[in-house]
C-alpha cells in the first residue's frame, strides 16, 4: 500500500471534483490524502510515495493562483525520481494554444524537481461531469496499474 498525495488548485470546484473521484478510486488499494494547494506545501510531497498535482487553466495558459504559488516551492524540493502524475483542466473559450496548458506546466515543474511521470496527464476539457464515470476512472485505473 502506497501513500499518495493529491494536491489541487480550484476556484469553481471542477478540479476538486476530479481530485475526489481519483482519490476515491485510488483509496481502494492505497492511502490517499487530498489537499488544497493553499493549505499545503511542496515539502509535504516528501512524506508520500506518490504525488499527483491538479489544476485548471485560466486566462492565457495560467495555473490557478494557489497552485501557481504552490509549484514555486518545488524549486526547493528534490523529488528524487518520486512517481508523479498530473491532472489538467481547461476551457476552449480561451485561445486554443493555451487549452489545458496547466497539464504541461505541472509536468515540467514536477520533472524539473526530479519527479518521474508515470503516465500522460489526465486532460479534461470543459466540465468534468460527463467524464466522472468513464474517462476519469479509466485514467485512474491506468495509474493504479503503474503503481503495482
Amino acid at each position: 500500500m502506497k501513500k499518495i498525495i493529491i494536491v489541487y488548485g480550484t476556484t469553481g470546484g471542477n478540479t476538486e471534483m476530479v481530485a475526489e473521484v481519483v482519490a476515491e478510486i485510488l483509496s481502494k488499494k492505497h492511502k490517499v490524502d487530498v489537499k488544497r494547494a493553499e493549505l499545503s506545501s511542496a515539502k509535504d510531497i516528501l512524506k508520500y510515495d506518490v504525488c499527483i498535482l491538479a489544476s485548471p487553466t485560466y486566462g492565457h495558459g495560467l495555473l490557478e493562483a494557489h497552485m501557481a504559488k504552490y509549484v514555486k516551492g518545488l524549486k526547493e524540493v528534490d523529488l528524487k525520481e518520486k512517481p508523479c502524475a498530473v491532472i489538467g483542466l481547461g476551457d476552449p473559450k480561451y485561445e486554443q494554444q493555451y487549452h489545458i496548458e496547466s497539464a504541461p506546466i505541472l509536468e515540467k515543474k514536477l520533472t524539473d524537481a526530479g519527479g518521474k511521470l508515470l503516465l500522460p496527464a489526465l486532460r479534461i476539457s470543459m466540465t468534468p461531469v460527463m467524464h466522472l464515470k468513464g474517462f476519469i476512472p479509466h485514467w485512474t485505473k491506468q495509474l493504479l496499474a503503474k503503481l503495482q
